[in-house]
Parts: C-alpha cells; sequence; structure tokens
C-alpha cells in the first residue's frame, strides 16, 4: 500500500512497517477476557504436569503398557517435572510482574510443549488411573496456546527478539529441522504407501503412526513456518521461531531421556549417551538463546524510518 506524505511525495511502506513504528508504549500483552482466561489455563496446566508426572514416575504400575512404552513415559514425565514444569512456571510469575519478550515467549513454548507433549498421552497410552489428568493438560494447553497467541502484541514482542545475522542463522536452522522430519517421516509414510514397508523400530506401527501424524502434522509445520518467517523479518516469525525452537529443545530432552529410560529397561539399541539426542538439545537451546541474549544486537524488528520519494 502506499502512504501520501506531507511533502506531496509518495513511498510504498510495507504495513508490518508501519506497525513497527508504533510507539514503545504499547502493552506486550493485551487485557482482556482472553488474557485472564490464558493465565487461568497456563496455572491449570502447570498444576497437571507436577502431579501427572509426580505420579508416573512414583507410581510403578500406574501405565499399563509394553515396556519400552512404559519407559518412555516416565523418561517424559521426568523432563516434564524437571524441566518444563519450572520453566513454565518462571515464565508465568515473570509474565505476571513484568512481562517481556523472554517470560511471554518461553510461556508460550511451554504451552506448545504441553499440547504437543500430552497429545501422546490422550491418544496414544492405554487407559489409566491419570487418563482424565492427561487430556486436561492436553485441552487446557492447546486452549491457552491460543488464548495467550491472541493477547500478544508481535510487534511488541519482536522487539526483545535478536535480529540480523544470528536471526537469519535460526531462521535456516529452524526451516531445516522442519523439513528434515519432513523428509524423514514422508519417505517412510511414501515407501509404506508403495511397497507396504511399515519403519522398523521398538514401536507397533500403531505407536509410529500417532508419532508420524503429529511431527507430520504439527511439529514440521510448525518448524518451517517459524523459519520462513523469521527469515523475511516478521514480527509473528521472531515470536513463534523463540517459542518453537524452545519447545523443541523441551521435547528433544524428553527423547533424551527416554533412551536413557528404555536403556535401563534393556531395550536394545537404546542408551543415555546419544550424541545425536544431546546434540539436537543443545542445538535447539541455543537457537532459542540466540534470539533472546543480545547484549547489543539489533531487534528481530527494528522501527524504520522511510525516506520520502522524491517528486
Amino acid at each position: 500500500m502506499t502512504t501520501a506524505l506531507p511533502s506531496g511525495g509518495a513511498a510504498l511502506v510495507p504495513r508490518s512497517t508501519m506497525a513497527a513504528d508504533r510507539p514503545h508504549t504499547t502493552p506486550l500483552l493485551r487485557a482482556g477476557p482472553r488474557l485472564r482466561a490464558a493465565w487461568v489455563l497456563s496455572g491449570a496446566v502447570l498444576a497437571v504436569m507436577v502431579v501427572a508426572s509426580a505420579l508416573g514416575l512414583v507410581v510403578d504400575d500406574l501405565y499399563p503398557e509394553q515396556p519400552w512404552a512404559v519407559a518412555a513415559l516416565r523418561g517424559n514425565d521426568l523432563v516434564t517435572l524437571v524441566v518444563v514444569a519450572p520453566v513454565l512456571a518462571v515464565a508465568l510469575a515473570t509474565s505476571r510482574r513484568r512481562p517481556t519478550s523472554a517470560s511471554v515467549l518461553l510461556w508460550l513454548g511451554m504451552l506448545f510443549y504441553g499440547t504437543y507433549n500430552y497429545a501422546y498421552y490422550a491418544f496414544g497410552t492405554t487407559f489409566n488411573d491419570v487418563f482424565l489428568l492427561h487430556v486436561l493438560a492436553f485441552s487446557a494447553s492447546a486452549a491457552g496456546l491460543v488464548l495467550l497467541g491472541s493477547s500478544i502484541d508481535p510487534v511488541e514482542a519482536a522487539r526483545g527478539v535478536v535480529g540480523g545475522t544470528r536471526a537469519r542463522v535460526v531462521a535456516v536452522f529452524t526451516t531445516l529441522v522442519g523439513l528434515a522430519l519432513l523428509g524423514a517421516w514422508g519417505t517412510l509414510s511414501v515407501r509404506f504407501a508403495l511397497k507396504g514397508a511399515l519403519p522398523e523400530d521398538v514401536m507397533p506401527p500403531s505407536a509410529v503412526h500417532l508419532v508420524y501424524a503429529l511431527d507430520l502434522g504439527v511439529l514440521a509445520p510448525a518448524f518451517i513456518l517459524s523459519g520462513v518467517l523469521l527469515w523475511r523479518r516478521t514480527p509473528w516469525g521472531a515470536v513463534l521461531a523463540v517459542a518453537v525452537n524452545a519447545s523443541g529443545a523441551a521435547y528433544l530432552a524428553v527423547l533424551w531421556a527416554v533412551g536413557g529410560f528404555q536403556a535401563d529397561a534393556g531395550i536394545p539399541g537404546k542408551t543415555w549417551l546419544s550424541p545425536v539426542a544431546v546434540g539436537s538439545v543443545l542445538a535447539c537451546l541455543l537457537a532459542t538463546l540466540a534470539l533472546l541474549v543480545h547484549p547489543h544486537a539489533d531487534p528481530a524488528v527494528a522501527p524504520r524510518h522511510p525516506t520520502p520519494a522524491r517528486a
């Protein structure tokens, strides 16, 4: 769109540029019923994470599953209890007192983790005594994610995210992660369609099916979209890239712990010392920190002052 200038000339001013020129007094979180509901739901998610994960770790026969699945669920519970729940608690407390881009976007990322993570518990496990808690965690995370996302001012949030070369590197990394998931699971799915060959793993086909469905339908698109938008320097790109990489680091820590618990359960080929698992966690964690730790860096979406076009 074109915006008329007082001198009589006209300059092409993108909508995103006009939004970026809004004053810094714009609140990062828009007050209203959606934000209040996000607070309530996030508090419920935090409480359920702590209770359900603790029960999963201390009650030996809580999960009536095969040994590989019990080990996977308990490894998941460990990371959720000692990593994700504390991060969510700190993000909520900080955002309550004085919201910053880091606290709000980590909050958003942990709700994305809750949605993705508890989909496995709600749809992929045998009925158990904490089934209702898992369903509550899934639905509250999903609803809280939408309500919080719609309460964030993306331009204001993007001011606290690093731009420039660091953002470009993270954008490429984030996009490649999504494309790698799409390529790996998509290729195996096409192979099954053509040859009927199921993926070989310790998991039965029904469990593999759920992994592929969530990764291809939720995780891969989230990484690709946030990476592309971050490369284009859009405010939502900055917001989503932080949230997606933070949730990715948390869930990759789950996969690392799952491998360890499965190794302890005697599952062949599993170990606590997987270089791929540890390296993946560190890569997503570094991507998150690269966007948020910026002592002398330009913001991802900097205010711009277009020069009037010559008459």
